[in-house]
């Protein structure tokens, strides 16, 4: 796909010229009704694990997350939704997603007990010894009976900055089931909505004609359809993590394209 769009991002571009320590954890008994039989229940956990219990200047697994648990009035329908999310966060085939949470913080926390050894040995002050994990996400109405959920991570695990990406999924309300591109356009979409794109990246990064993007050596992998998107109310926005086609400096790209623009190809 990502070869196929390389080329199509040529072609175009030749038109367009042409829990230990404290831990607190909780869950509202209180549900907010986003849409008529759609409900959310905030899901809070903060845990601080300490890599050397008898150490008082122990570097500190800290966990934060904060998710909300979909609920509608269908239970095959809640069951889809959840179990997406849970696989997408956390690789679980659960549609309980707090039960899949607790087994990823379990799993985090035993992987970080196993450097407690390498620290006690090196006593190292070092800053990589400090891991973290910080989830949140946010909930919409997007088009035509679409919800979107938007999943923000940002992990550090060692190395010289934390990564941080977005992840977002968009769910048919009626049947809870995830919507693919190929639901969205038309067969043969991609030349057309690649155009689209090129010229939305070329503004992200102000420059003009979009041949500048590649000549000033902004891009470091071929540019191509993503299959991260938010299909909202007004319009579609692609979004490109960090070194998915840019450098890490570039951070996050969401590149945004009106409805109006692509009519053409949609269904």
């Amino acid at each position: 796909m990502k070869k196929c769009a390389a080329f199509i991002f040529s072609l175009v571009l030749i038109t367009l010229l042409s829990c230990g320590g404290n831990t607190r954890k909780g869950m509202s008994d209180e549900n907010t009704t986003i849409e008529e039989g759609i409900r959310i229940t905030p899901l809070e956990i903060h845990q601080v694990h300490k890599l050397d219990e008898q150490g008082s200047n122990s570097p500190e697994l800290t966990i934060d997350i904060s998710l909300s648990l979909i609920e509608t009035d269908n239970k095959e329908v809640t069951d889809n939704i959840n179990q997406a999310i849970a696989y997408t966060l956390f690789e679980s085939e659960s549609s309980d997603l707090t039960a899949a949470c607790d087994t990823f913080i379990a799993n985090c926390r035993n992987e970080y007990m196993e450097m407690r050894s390498d620290y006690i040995d090196s006593r190292e002050d070092a800053p990589w010894f400090n891991n973290s994990y910080n989830i949140t996400c946010e909930v919409e109405c997007g088009h035509k009976g679409i919800l979107n959920y938007i999943i923000f991570n940002e992990v550090y695990t060692g190395g010289a900055h934390p990564n941080s990406y977005y992840t977002a999924l968009n769910f048919d309300k009626a049947t809870g089931k995830e919507i693919v591109l190929q639901d969205i356009f038309k067969d043969d979409y991609e030349t057309r909505l690649t155009q689209e794109l090129v010229v939305a990246l070329a503004a992200h990064f102000k420059v003009e004609p979009v041949t500048e993007v590649v000549v000033r050596g902004y891009l470091i992998n071929d540019f191509y359809i993503s299959n991260n998107y938010i299909v909202g109310k007004e319009k579609i926005t692609f979004i490109y993590n960090r070194y998915d086609i840019a450098p890490y400096a570039a951070g996050e790209i969401m590149l945004d394209i009106d409805y109006n623009r692509i009519k053409d190809i949609l269904k």
